[in-house]
């Protein structure tokens, strides 16, 4: 590849989604190539990303492999979408869908097999057919995929909805499992402490992954220079999405399509930033407030701000439309999509694939650990409850309690303790399985003289095993597992009144769910010790009252340490206070952190909590930008002034200008003892820095 690749340059995309089935001659009858590429021109995109076949299944090209749109009769489509854009010099990535109700429909052979022995369409009922890539679909796909490559002109292909999310159970499937871990077959159970369970999550993983590679490889030999980026949206599904080391080197830059707010949107894009084979990521999102929504247009402040947003977090930004069935498309949206797209055009020259983010604290990251062990076993088909996610909405808290004292944070992962230097603290969620590797980095992190922060049951599961005797960082964390855990809703009584910020012993911290029952070691700093309810939450006669379940029973057990190790100190706490979405645990979490992290951070601003900070390195360009992003919960955003910031950049960086927007208005700024100051009279939505060093 050129050192600057296409996807650096080509930040403003455009998607239009073609799920249109073929069973009526209504379908598609009205489709325009040239009004297609004429509402590419009115969005002003850098690049459109074009569909050559839907989740249905059905081709937009004369393929000889697949299976093409009925109401084509034979026409080409994406040949002339290209060729109508290629006229507006609008140059075309390729969109290519793994789920395929065609397929599915004409060789039952392939579907995937769920618990109830039905396939996709049968149960909900669902309108996506989904095959199995361990039987004939795989080579169908790939043979499809190369034929598409063949054919047409591109500087990349987009793979959607690559990955198996719910467990197959067909023949191909059940055999492969047995001749690769010996057991009999996939078990019908979720239960991460169960080996066999969990010998099927990594034949899971390690089938997607070799999926991957194979669709990389199929583009990369015919045309190498040309891109592949894979649907990444499932990393946040944690184990469960199979991703890993083989299916991120397959994909050239993360991407994936997100609906959320501010704080999601914060989240992704440093999360997938982080593990992005190459930068910008691209982050999308839909015209609709969710696809299902297809006329309701959200307004062109929520889709400003959320350009806005992608540049801060130094992202390409990408808009959804969906065609409709006749084939047509509401220009409205694309004059609305231009003025975004000009907006964020202003500030293209400050985005780099190179940029380095800056931070306080770094949030550790492991897909490993994105599991639910309280509720199992159950039947991979049950329902789900908002407590399987509870790893990703942790994560969701975690950025919002940052984003609101301006603690500038990134996502680390693996094990290079180098790469984590820079930071004050890592914090680390109830993670719940730790490589041994993984530990290894975080103890030499902090014997150099980091800090972390540990909660719930993080280290206590073995991937292949499940629950384990003791925390795998128990000589980290200064304590051991009891063996037990509490009942849900404890609290953590303070054991002086500084000990946990807005707290006192008679009136402690409120852990809403269970908290691991530990013990310490002598040379272990008790901070907080374990306080009950008098009965358990479920108790209808004697309790301590009607509504609430105060606190009765103060114990001395230990449920807040903190240790020193090596040069660095580490914070355990053995409930889980940083899910709980409620003000005051945000500001104790926060004050906790910034305490921990050693007072001192980054960013110092008066900026209310709405404003979100972000800060990155550009070294070839010899400077930092510096954004903040005015986002409240209801927009339109109501302007604030009188902004003050004081940057702590690195030791001896002299700085040679600040310079304010898209124009690079020159700012006055001074530094006393290393620390920038600079301000800012009045922030409207979004203001960009560039910090122009020596």
């Amino acid at each position: 590849m050129n050192n600057t690749h296409w996807f650096e340059k080509y930040l403003t995309r455009l998607l239009v989604d073609m799920h249109i089935p073929d069973w009526s001659p209504e379908m598609l009858k009205d489709f325009s190539a040239d009004t297609y590429a004429e509402m590419m021109e009115k969005a002003h995109v850098d690049i459109a990303e074009v569909y050559a076949g839907s989740c249905l299944g059905l081709c937009y090209w004369p393929t000889k492999v697949g299976f093409q749109h009925k109401q084509l009769n034979g026409r080409d489509l994406l040949g002339e979408i290209i060729q109508a854009c290629k006229k507006r010099n609008i140059p075309v990535q390729i969109y290519l869908n793994v789920w395929s109700r065609a397929a599915y429909e004409a060789h039952p052979e392939w579907r995937i097999v769920l618990e109830n022995g039905k396939g996709t369409v049968d149960v909900g009922p669902s309108r996506f057919g989904l095959c199995c890539y361990n039987t004939g679909f795989r080579q169908y796909f790939l043979d499809l995929l190369d034929e598409l490559n063949a054919g047409y002109e591109t500087p990349g292909f987009w793979i959607d909805m690559i990955g198996n999310y719910c467990p197959c159970y067909c023949p191909a499937c059940q055999e492969r499992f047995r001749k690769e871990t010996g057991y009999d077959a996939i078990p019908r159970k979720i239960d991460w402490n169960d080996p066999v369970w969990n010998a099927y999550e990594a034949c899971h993983a390690r089938w997607l992954n070799e999926f991957a590679e194979q669709i990389y490889a199929v583009v990369k030999r015919r045309t190498p220079e040309r891109t592949v980026t894979l649907q990444s949206a499932s990393l946040r599904l944690g184990r469960r999405s199979g991703i890993g080391k083989g299916f991120l080197q397959s994909t050239d830059y993360l991407a994936g399509d997100f609906v959320g707010d501010r704080i999601e949107q914060s989240y992704v894009c440093k999360l997938f930033s982080s593990f992005s084979k190459f930068r910008p990521m691209e982050f999308m999102t839909p015209r609709c407030e969710n696809l299902t929504h297809h006329t309701t247009t959200r307004t062109y402040e929520n889709l400003l701000m959320r350009s806005y947003a992608a540049i801060a977090n130094q992202a390409s930004f990408t808009q959804i439309d969906a065609i409709d069935p006749r084939g047509t498309l509401d220009s409205r949206f694309y004059d609305m999509a231009g003025k975004i797209n000009d907006t964020y055009g202003k500030y293209r020259k400050f985005i780099r694939g190179s940029t380095i983010p800056c931070g306080d604290i770094g949030i550790f990251y492991n897909t490993d650990s994105m599991i639910n062990p309280e509720r199992c076993p159950r039947g991979p088909m049950d329902d789900e409850t908002p407590a399987d996610k509870a790893y990703d909405k942790r994560q969701i808290r975690i950025v919002d309690i940052l984003q609101k004292n301006h603690l500038l944070f990134r996502f680390v992962h693996g094990c290079d303790a180098a790469a984590w230097k820079d930071l004050s603290l890592i914090i680390l969620s109830s993670s719940y399985c730790l490589s041994d590797a993984e530990c290894a980095a975080l103890k030499e992190y902090v014997r150099n003289g980091g800090k972390v922060y540990a909660s719930g049951e993080t280290s206590l599961y073995d991937v292949s095993t499940g629950i384990q005797k003791d925390f795998r960082l128990a000589d980290l964390f200064g304590v051991h597992y009891a063996g037990e855990k509490t009942e849900p809703l404890t609290y953590i009584a303070p054991t002086d009144e500084n000990a946990i910020p807005g707290t006192v012993r008679d009136y402690p911290l409120t852990i809403e769910g269970r908290q691991v029952k530990i013990t310490a070691d002598p040379d272990t700093t008790v901070v907080g010790t374990l306080a009950l309810p008098v009965s358990g939450i479920f108790e209808v006669w004697k309790f301590g009252s009607a509504i609430s379940n105060p606190p009765m029973i103060f114990t001395d057990a230990p449920a807040l340490v903190s240790h020193r190790y090596g040069k660095g100190e580490v914070v355990y706490c053995a409930g889980v206070p940083e899910e709980i979405d409620i003000d005051f645990h945000r500001k104790t979490m926060g004050a906790l952190w910034k305490k921990l992290a050693g007072g001192t951070t980054v960013v110092t601003t008066n900026a209310p909590a709405c404003v979100e900070c972000t800060l990155f390195r550009q070294e070839a360009a010899n400077r930092y930008i510096f954004s903040c992003l005015n986002l409240p919960v209801e927009l339109p955003a109501l302007p604030v002034y009188d902004l003050e910031f004081a940057l702590k950049l690195p030791l001896n960086t002299a700085v040679r200008a600040v310079k304010l927007g898209a124009d690079e208005k020159t700012c006055e700024f001074t530094i006393t003892d290393g620390v920038l100051h600079f301000r800012l009279d009045k922030l409207d939505e979004f203001a960009l820095f560039a910090i122009e060093t020596v």
